[in-house]
């Protein structure tokens, strides 16, 4: 468990809107980094507790998605979704009513979220290790990588799922 909640120590702070300093230039936050600290902050944190996940949003300020986008973004699976987008970046949590949690970007390089992930794992030494054939990009340019990551004896799947149009990353943590 220390291994896991060091993790989110690292990630978790990628997910506020980045503040200049006095006399610095403004920074756009990196897409790929939000997403992934998102994902660690929500979806890994509270693995498979969706009350916890909503209460935790809701207590951070973030909006349930209108009706319309939260609608697509469920594709008819029982759930909610939360407007969790920082300045420059859309961001969307799916939390769905069976355990599983989805973290989205707009847009995003694939390339980039995949290096992100695996780099936020590699730096607090938590096992993720891929599942299957990382190369599968469907005709339509669709991507998916598999993982399997390990903490304190529990086996997690993450997915990664990556497109050449919005939403471009799509980080999936799947129950079991």
């Amino acid at each position: 468990m220390r291994r896991f909640l060091v993790f989110l120590a690292l990630i978790a702070p990628t997910v506020t809107s980045a503040q200049p300093s006095a006399g610095a230039p403004a920074q756009t936050p990196d897409p790929a980094d939000q997403l992934v600290g998102l994902f660690g902050a929500t979806c890994l944190h509270f693995n498979g507790d969706p009350a916890a996940i909503r209460g935790f949003l809701t207590q951070q300020g973030a909006p349930a998605m209108p009706a319309q986008a939260r609608d697509a973004f469920l594709a008819g699976r029982p759930g909610q979704v939360f407007d969790t987008s920082v300045p420059g970046i859309n961001l969307a949590l799916v939390s769905l009513d069976n355990g599983g949690c989805e973290a989205v970007v707009e847009k995003a390089s694939a390339a980039a979220v995949k290096a992100a992930l695996e780099a936020s794992a590699r730096e607090v030494n938590v096992p993720l290790t891929p599942l299957g054939s990382q190369a599968e990009t469907l005709p339509n340019g669709v991507g998916h990588s598999a993982y399997l990551l390990v903490n304190g004896g529990r086996q997690l799947h993450v997915l990664l799922a990556t497109a050449p149009t919005p939403p471009e990353a799509v980080l999936v943590l799947a129950p079991k």
